[in-house]
């Protein structure tokens, strides 16, 4: 009889996760993927046919290891939310997603990024969940993609990231910064989901 080993030997993130019930897998390319349940991606594409090229945002809860879509704004103004994210969300809540429609970046901007820090620090079951969740949701030739991170930041980042809203700038932008954060285990970047 031989002792097979079982786990996740040497990815001490993805079996942090499962552990909490959040499931995961890895990808092609050794990337962590978080698996959204086939519900949560028929919303992402309802949300998208019923907003009609505008924008969305909507907030992301975890319930029995399972990402749900929760509280979603349309609008037609760029980079505005009027989400509450303060009322029993700092309870529930692992992050937010939204949606680029055509003629944005699709990348996320420095915005997204503070965004997500202030979830962060908002967030109370951090001890369960340290990660948090921002999803991004753009079309490319017909296709629709789904980008996501998770983000566990240094307190001293959030004046970075400031410096870089004033300056407008996107991933490609802030390449250096997220990849010293990637290393440092501030930001988990997960492989694609195309739908």
């Amino acid at each position: 009889m031989t002792n097979k080993r079982r786990g996740w030997y040497n990815e001490s993130t993805r079996h942090s996760l499962a552990r909490r019930g959040v499931k995961t897998y890895v990808a092609k390319g050794k990337k962590l993927k978080i698996g959204l349940p086939s519900f949560t991606i028929d919303k992402i594409k309802a949300l998208n046919q019923v907003a009609k090229g505008d924008e969305w945002i909507a907030e992301l809860i975890m319930l029995g290891g399972e990402i749900f879509i929760d509280d979603i704004q349309i609008s037609d103004l760029q980079n505005k939310s009027y989400l509450r994210w303060n009322t029993g969300d700092d309870e529930r809540d692992i992050g937010y997603i939204h949606y680029h429609p055509d003629g944005i970046i699709p990348e996320f901007s420095a915005t997204d990024f503070i965004l997500a820090m202030k979830i962060h620090d908002l967030r109370k079951q951090k001890k369960s969940y340290p990660y948090t969740v921002m999803g991004l949701v753009f079309s490319d030739s017909g296709r629709i993609y789904i980008r996501m991170y998770g983000i566990k930041p240094k307190k001293s980042r959030l004046e970075e990231f400031l410096k870089f809203e004033n300056e407008m700038k996107t991933e490609s932008g802030m390449k250096e910064l997220l990849d010293k954060m990637t290393k440092t285990g501030e930001l988990i970047k997960m492989e694609e989901v195309v739908l």
